[in-house]
């Protein structure tokens, strides 16, 4: 990392911390509102789409709303509020995401979206982007505004200049009809006390089936998907093709479906018959003239595990070439070229992100197969890099890059070249990462479990899944060496906090109401409980994660006596 590299990460996280802290204040000023001053909406909601509404006079009931036939009715009440601020981004982060409305007044009129309303418009997590693209805060100040317009029949300036503002926590209360069928129970909140082998088995049996149906004939997932309107979103990535084979590879060793199975065979094929091509005289996975090596570790990484379960053994040509691409990009320090010209026929020497682990993980899973002693050598270099030299600047003992891929790699490794200085860098990483795990109520939103700061930011799927992928590499490290129990105890309890947290955010199938499909969302993982977007990475993170777990309770089953 350079100098000028470490200085924006710091800077960043300056900015982060301080923005976190003033909008934070906002979120402690809530008021109970009275039940009879209490806003309450009935909207009617019909393949993902509202049909009718309206908001409830004192006395009226949601039979007031005249609902089309087939609609879902649900009611929404404010039960708390508190003032909102006009300034540019102390607006956007004062609420709350999925737990808070708003309402807009301009002199004796009033105008109000409810969480299901800004839920249906996408407004939450979709401003104030920062870092990349994939993260946004708080609540798009645009919708909110030219809804607030139309309603109250003014212009989206005059709003803006002239009204006052309101947060509202909502509270949605499904409104059913009379059934002579008996309800059926509570469906059980997954916990680290309670989680089992059961939950986490029928999880990874429901990403993995997702990932199935939206794979085209052609071997090509559905990338992106808008769970509202189950509508894909242009875009691909092959890294994250990659990635997703590789859990499908894991989910068809472990489950033994033939769905699943010929699944992960026509996804490994389009990435063998139709991006294998030429880098100078090595073969990688590109589909232009810059190939980058997170394609090639990848896809490495998917067809080691096809053939270590048995899937396929004709991919062990594909896992020598790739691994001698990888290996032609590694310098001598350990440190890897991250792209080549494929049209100069050389490489780029420049860092991105994940890729020195994902190569490193890359070739200490192709040395299994190849028994190639260089790629065991090119492995153990990779990682004594990430774990050394690689990440030394001014102020590195308090910030850490993202190791998810680094503690994988150091666990692969261990049973053929065991790196102490590797096991405890990931070890102290976790201890870093649990200060930022939430736990019981310690967020607005349902986020124990997840990893973040603040109370305005919505805790991610993702974010937890990586870390629990690497919590459990390094737990399989620790028992592996036989190390003490309370670093076994603090990874466990972090890779199960984890686990839960995900399983209760996957759709089974979600927010029925507020979906076109519902159907076709069983068993996809969100962004976020308010990111409805589901990116085929999200599972692939969460489905490894999961997949790990299971590994780790069979291993303790045959421990115990």
């Amino acid at each position: 990392m350079t100098f000028q590299h470490a200085c924006r990460v710091l800077l960043a996280i300056a900015l982060l911390a301080t923005v976190s802290l003033l909008a934070s204040c906002t979120h402690f000023s809530l008021r109970e509102v009275p039940a009879s001053e209490r806003v309450r909406v009935a909207n009617a909601w019909k393949d993902g789409v509202a049909v009718a509404r309206r908001v409830l006079a004192n006395g009226e009931g949601p039979e007031a709303l005249a609902a089309p036939p087939g609609a879902t009715v649900i009611l929404e009440e404010g039960i708390a509020d508190a003032p909102m601020s006009s300034l540019p981004g102390f607006f956007e982060l004062g609420v709350v995401p999925g737990r808070d409305g708003i309402l807009t007044t301009v002199g004796d009129r009033t105008s109000i979206m409810t969480v299901d309303e800004l839920m249906s418009a996408r407004a939450y997590d979709h401003t104030q982007m920062f870092a990349e693209a994939g993260l946004g805060l708080g609540v798009d100040r645009a919708v909110v505004l030219a809804t607030a317009a139309k309603e109250l029949g003014m212009s989206a300036r005059d709003v803006d200049a002239r009204a006052s503002w309101k947060r509202i926590r909502f509270e949605r209360k499904p409104v059913t009809q009379q059934s002579a069928q008996p309800s059926a129970p509570p469906a059980k909140r997954v916990t680290a006390d309670n989680l089992t082998q059961e939950d986490v088995h029928n999880a990874v049996k429901e990403a993995s089936r997702y990932l199935s149906r939206n794979l085209d004939a052609r071997g090509k997932y559905r990338y992106l998907v808008e769970a509202t309107t189950n509508r894909e979103v242009p875009g691909y990535s092959w890294p994250r093709h990659a990635g997703a084979t590789f859990f499908m590879a894991q989910a068809s060793g472990l489950e033994h479906e033939p769905i699943i199975t010929y699944a992960t065979l026509r996804a490994a094929a389009i990435m063998r018959d139709e991006r294998m091509v030429p880098c100078g005289s090595h073969t990688c996975i590109a589909e232009d003239s810059d190939a980058e090596i997170g394609s090639a570790a990848l896809a490495l990484i998917a067809f080691t595990e096809i053939v270590k379960n048995g899937i396929d053994a004709s991919y062990k040509n594909q896992i020598r070439e790739l691994a001698e691409f990888l290996r032609s990009q590694q310098r001598p320090d350990g440190e890897f070229m991250h792209m080549y010209d494929r049209d100069a026929k050389k490489p780029i020497d420049i860092q991105l992100l994940y890729f020195s682990g994902e190569a490193t993980l890359a070739l200490a899973r192709a040395h299994r197969i190849t028994n190639d002693p260089a790629d065991l050598d090119a492995a153990t270099r990779g990682l004594a890099r990430l774990v050394g030299t690689g990440w030394h600047f001014f102020g590195d003992r308090y910030y850490f890059s993202e190791e998810h891929w680094t503690c994988q790699a150091m666990e692969d490794l261990w049973d053929r070249a065991p790196n102490r200085d590797a096991l405890t860098f990931c070890k102290r990483w976790h201890e870093y990462q649990r200060h930022m795990q939430y736990g019981t109520n310690e967020h607005a939103m349902d986020a124990e479990g997840a990893f973040g700061v603040g109370s305005f930011v919505s805790p991610r799927l993702t974010p937890a899944s990586s870390r629990g992928e690497a919590a459990g590499a390094t737990l399989l490290a620790v028992l592996k060496d036989g190390e003490s129990a309370p670093d076994q105890a603090a990874l466990q309890r972090e890779l199960d906090s984890a686990i839960a947290f995900v399983i209760r955010h996957q759709f089974e199938p979600g927010p029925a109401h507020l979906f076109a499909n519902p159907g076709a969302m069983l068993g996809a993982m969100p962004g976020s409980a308010v990111d409805w977007q589901i990116r085929i990475d999200y599972l692939q993170h969460a489905g490894s994660m999961m997949v790990r777990w299971l590994e780790i309770d069979e291993k303790k089953r045959h421990q115990t006596p």
